[in-house]
Formats: C-alpha cells, sequence, structure tokens
C-alpha cells in the first residue's frame, strides 16, 4: 500500500513537473511576393509546400505579399480575369495574403470578384475602400499555431500621387494612409494580441529596410515585396525577408517558440525544388493551351534583349504618332528577352499587359533634361531611380552624374535640332505623377501598343536593336 501511495506521489511529482515544462511550437513560413501570374513555376512551389508539411513537426504558414497577377496573359485575359492564378494558390493552401499595387490593374469590380473566390484571408490596413465596388478589407488576421497566436499585417506603398505605383483611374473611389502611420497604429494593437508578429508589406526593400523596420519595432518579420530582389537580413530585432519576382526564389522562414516566447528565428531565401508536382503541373498546362494565344504573329530575326524591346516600342510607337521623338520606360518593358524566330501573340501581351498607348504631346530638350533628371534622382521610388528609366527613340543621351550619384545634367543627341519636338511617351509616364516634369497638354494617342507592334510584325521579320540609346556617366 506504502508502495502504492509512493508512486502515486512520484507521478503526480512528475506530471506537475512536466507541465511547468514550457511547450516548444515550430513554425515554418513560405513566403512569395510579386508572383505576377508566374504559372509554370507553381508546381515546384507546391513541391517545396508538401515537403514543409511532410515534416509535421512544424506549423506551415504560407503567405504572399502582392502582385499576383498583371504579366502572363494566361490568367491576364483568361474569360475569369485573374481567377487562374487565385484558384491555384486555393489549392496550395495559402493562409494570408496582402495587396499589391497590381491587384489594382484590372479595375476594382474585378478585384473584388477575385477577392470573393480566395480561400485564404486577404488584408491591408492602409486603404479605405470608401463607396468602391471593394469591400473593405480587414487590417490584420491571427492564426494559431497549437497554443500560439500568429498577427498579420497587410501594407501596401503608397507615393506622393496619393496611391500605389499604377494609373490614376484604377484607384478611383479609394483613399491610401501613409504606410509609417498605419503600421504604427495597428503594430501597437495587433503585437498585444499575438506571439509571433509578421507584416506583409508590399513597399519594397527601400521602406521595409529603413522606414518601417525602424520605425515599426513591433513586427517579428517583415515579407517584403515590390521592389523584385533577394534579401533575407535583420534590421535591428526585425528581420525582413523578400524573395525574387515571378517565384525566382522565395522566403523560408523558421520559428521556435518555448513557452510563447520566440527562441530562435532563422530567415532565408531559397530557390524551388527542380521537380515540380505532377498535378499541379496538369492544371496549369490546361491553362496555357489557349489557341488564339498561342498563335504566331511574326519572327524576330535575332534575339532581342529587353533594351531592345522597349526600344522596338518606342520606335514604331514614333512611327504611328508620326512625330519627332518618343519615349518608352524600362519598367513597362516586362519580360527579360524574346528570343530569334517565332513570336507568339502571348509573347506579346506579357511583354505589354497594362493595355498602354502613347500619349503625343510637345517638348523641349529642357523640358525632357527635367524628366530624366527628376526620375533618376526619384527618392520614392526606389526601384525606379537611378537609372536609365526612360527608353528614347530620334535621339541618345547620357546623363552625368555629381560624386553622390545623383544626375546634374543630361546631353542629347538628337537626330535633328529643334525649339520644340513632338514627342509620344507611354500613357504611364504621361499620367503618372511620379515623373515630375513640365507637362503640356495632350494633342493625341496612339493605337494599343500590342496593336501597333502586332501589326508591324504582320509587315514582316523585325530585327531588334539591342544597342543602349541612354547612359550614365
Amino acid at each position: 500500500m506504502k508502495q502504492t501511495k509512493l508512486a502515486l506521489l512520484m507521478l503526480g511529482m512528475m506530471l506537475s513537473a512536466l507541465s511547468c515544462t514550457p511547450r516548444e511550437e515550430n513554425l515554418i513560413i513560405i513566403s512569395t511576393s510579386d508572383i505576377h501570374s508566374k504559372l509554370d513555376m507553381l508546381p515546384r512551389l507546391a513541391t517545396l509546400i508538401d515537403e514543409a508539411h511532410a515534416q509535421d513537426t512544424a506549423r506551415v504558414f504560407v503567405v504572399d505579399a502582392g502582385d499576383r497577377w498583371t504579366g502572363n496573359p494566361y490568367v491576364d485575359m483568361a474569360s475569369n480575369v485573374g481567377r487562374p492564378i487565385i484558384e491555384q494558390m486555393n489549392r496550395l493552401g495559402y493562409d494570408v495574403a496582402t495587396f499589391g499595387n497590381h491587384e489594382f490593374d484590372m479595375g476594382l469590380d474585378t478585384l473584388q470578384k477575385r477577392v470573393e473566390d480566395a480561400e485564404f484571408d486577404i488584408v491591408l490596413a492602409n486603404i479605405d475602400t470608401k463607396e468602391s465596388a471593394l469591400s473593405q478589407p480587414k487590417p490584420y488576421v491571427i492564426k494559431r499555431a497549437g497554443a500560439v497566436k500568429v498577427g498579420f499585417l497587410g501594407i501596401i506603398t503608397n507615393y506622393a500621387n496619393g496611391h500605389p505605383d499604377g494609373k490614376d483611374v484604377i484607384f478611383e473611389g479609394t483613399e491610401f494612409f501613409s504606410p509609417e502611420w498605419t503600421a504604427e497604429r495597428y503594430g501597437r494593437e495587433l503585437r498585444e494580441m499575438c506571439d509571433v508578429m509578421v507584416l506583409l508589406s508590399h513597399c519594397g526593400l527601400d521602406r521595409d529596410t529603413t522606414n518601417l523596420a525602424t520605425s515599426f519595432p513591433y513586427a517579428d518579420l517583415i515579407v517584403s515585396g515590390h521592389t523584385h530582389e533577394t534579401y533575407a537580413n535583420r534590421v535591428g530585432n526585425v528581420a525582413v525577408v523578400q524573395g525574387n519576382n515571378k517565384l525566382r526564389a522565395v522566403g523560408l522562414t523558421t520559428i521556435k517558440l518555448l513557452g510563447g516566447e520566440i527562441v530562435d528565428l532563422n530567415t532565408q531565401y531559397i530557390t524551388l525544388p527542380e521537380e515540380g508536382k505532377e498535378s499541379v503541373a496538369e492544371e496549369i498546362e490546361g491553362y496555357m493551351k489557349d489557341p488564339y494565344l498561342n498563335q504566331s504573329v511574326g519572327t524576330l530575326t535575332a534575339e532581342a534583349t529587353k533594351m531592345g524591346l522597349a526600344q522596338m516600342m518606342a520606335d514604331e510607337g514614333r512611327k504611328v504618332a508620326g512625330t519627332d521623338l518618343a519615349f518608352y520606360h524600362i519598367g513597362g518593358t516586362r519580360i527579360a528577352s524574346l528570343t530569334e524566330g517565332d513570336v507568339r501573340r502571348a509573347d506579346i501581351y506579357e511583354l505589354e499587359p497594362f493595355s498602354s498607348n502613347l500619349v503625343i504631346t510637345e517638348m523641349t530638350l529642357d523640358e525632357i533634361e527635367e524628366m530624366i533628371i527628376n526620375k533618376f534622382n526619384d527618392t520614392t521610388n526606389y526601384k525606379e531611380s537611378h537609372r536609365v528609366d526612360l527608353i528614347p527613340s530620334g535621339l541618345t543621351y547620357t546623363i552625368h552624374t555629381d560624386s553622390k550619384g545623383d544626375a546634374v545634367r543630361v546631353r542629347f543627341r538628337p537626330e535633328e535640332r529643334k525649339k520644340v519636338y513632338t514627342v509620344a511617351m507611354s500613357n504611364y509616364v504621361y499620367e503618372n505623377k511620379t515623373y515630375k516634369y513640365t507637362r503640356r497638354p495632350e494633342v493625341g494617342r496612339t493605337p494599343l501598343v500590342t496593336t501597333y507592334i502586332f501589326d508591324r510584325l504582320a509587315e514582316g521579320a523585325y530585327t531588334p536593336d539591342n544597342t543602349p540609346r541612354g547612359e550614365i556617366k
């Protein structure tokens, strides 16, 4: 009897000791951003997600920091615009996402439909959708991993023009607030309710590693998007990770907690497994069998680089517009190159997915210099600054910089000297206020860029000019 009592006493002491031992929880966060409808990479992403779940020692979260579409005609021109990428994100088991600026490209009505299609939470704190077609998103969501609460807050970039990057018209009826102010407002509140706090930010590394990380210490992890870079590092006590665009890399973060306290957090960016999940690959193949998009529309006599493609859009636009000069912006050139030989309709829609045209106006060389210098020195849109952004037709130019690397003057070599030039420029450049220059009235527009490129390719084989017309000294 005494032995039984002693055994029971010892068992009680052991159970008491065990109850005092902090509980261990392990998390894996797989993060993507700027997918831009890269369907053919999704089978490989599915393999990575399956491998993470197979470990069954950690709770796996799959999250996205925005720009899920714009860039692939098989998604952007689907009968239900944008739905294929949402269908696959549902299938892959995404948990939470925020908006990027390109989520708005298709209009608020379409965006609302895709939000309703999503089986994962979509959060965004610094928007007021007011009376628009887009319903007000939740600023954040809290997910459970055993006893651990993980909070996800969504933020999108906001520029001096009052909204994220893009045409003014696509944001009509909404209002955007400062990312830093909004993160401070909701971050303190969310921090008190969760053990792990994740900021899903479509603001870009420049803001995420400065303003947000330093002025917003509430986050344990910032999942960064928008600038199409790879990054994994700490800024103070905040870990920041960004994979690359089009799933060329993804973020992988592992977190260990004891008793609800983080004891280890490691983040890195990784490339996807070579082997794709077969069932997902079969579904993707189905999306990409569209005979209209796969039709040949012409040929190239040589490979066209990204610069060559931008110059093609400027050159052909100048011819159609009948102007002295033309400018296309390198950021609107959405593929890296086209190989020699056949060009499919899908290639051209992927090259220019924005339904852009060229605006015809007038400018002096001083006004063109103003436009180039202000864009080069832009401090609000880091990813488009300090590079040759405006690709010309009808002239070449050199940007001269100072010891800090900022532009101070531009030297032009136009085909013909005039006091005032007729100029055709992409409507994005003409309309977007992040391009700061003296605007003169619009006097006309070209057809869609895709239309005049199709027309040119139908005339016969095209020889690209890949020699850059802008340089930096």
